[in-house]
């Protein structure tokens, strides 16, 4: 017969306490994310229509009708420090162009069809009247609204204050209008025996300064 040994209570005490919790670790976590925009073009494309060739000048450049303006919109989550740089996705390949100037595609003989240019008129910021403001260095310097058209060089930026100095300020709204001019380069450089698909692409993008 197996016999059952009693331990002390004294021990049995002792046993127990020695597994007891007599702290506990309280520990705070999360994360703080930074203020995030979102920017998206009111009234969507710009679209220039069906255009007669022969309405084209045969040796100038032909300024076509500006469509509408629209509006680029940004919102953010809370006051930022933000602008927007371009990048010219239609690039005039057999030419030499400004900066400001964007290119509206090519005809089917390879010939650049024309540019156009995006233009900043006044904007609203944080809902009062505000000014745009323009960097050519990568934001390290600031100067004031003129030239008033966007650059797709890299190094350019735009960005806006309330209209008081040349630095940009954080904002939670803009509404900044646009407006672009295109210019078609003389008919006679161009194939017109068949459709030119006028086929203009920049794409802006937030720059978080």
């Amino acid at each position: 017969m197996k016999r059952l040994t009693l331990l002390p209570l004294s021990l049995l005490f002792a046993a127990s306490a020695s597994v007891a919790a007599n702290s506990v670790d309280l520990r705070v976590t999360g994360t703080i994310t930074p203020a995030a925009c979102d920017i998206s073009l009111i009234g969507g494309d710009f679209d220039l229509g069906s255009i007669d060739s022969g309405s084209l000048n045969s040796t100038q450049k032909t300024a076509l009708p500006i469509p509408a303006t629209k509006d680029l919109s940004i919102v953010c989550s809370a006051a930022t420090l933000v602008g927007i740089k371009v990048v010219d996705n239609r690039p005039n390949l057999t030419a030499n162009f400004d900066d400001d100037d964007f290119g509206l595609g090519q005809d089917g003989a390879g010939n650049d069809i024309g540019w156009y240019n995006i233009q900043l008129l006044t904007p609203t910021v944080d809902a009062a009247s505000g000014s745009f403001i323009r960097s050519s260095d990568a934001g390290a310097t600031w100067a004031g609204t003129r030239p008033d058209l966007l650059n797709h060089n890299v190094s350019s930026i735009a960005s806006w204050n309330a209209g008081v100095g040349t630095d940009p300020v954080a904002v939670t709204t803009v509404l900044q209008p646009i407006k672009v001019t295109p210019l078609i380069n003389p008919e006679n450089n161009l194939d017109t025996s068949t459709d030119i698909a006028i086929d203009g692409s920049a794409t802006i993008e937030l720059v978080y300064l």
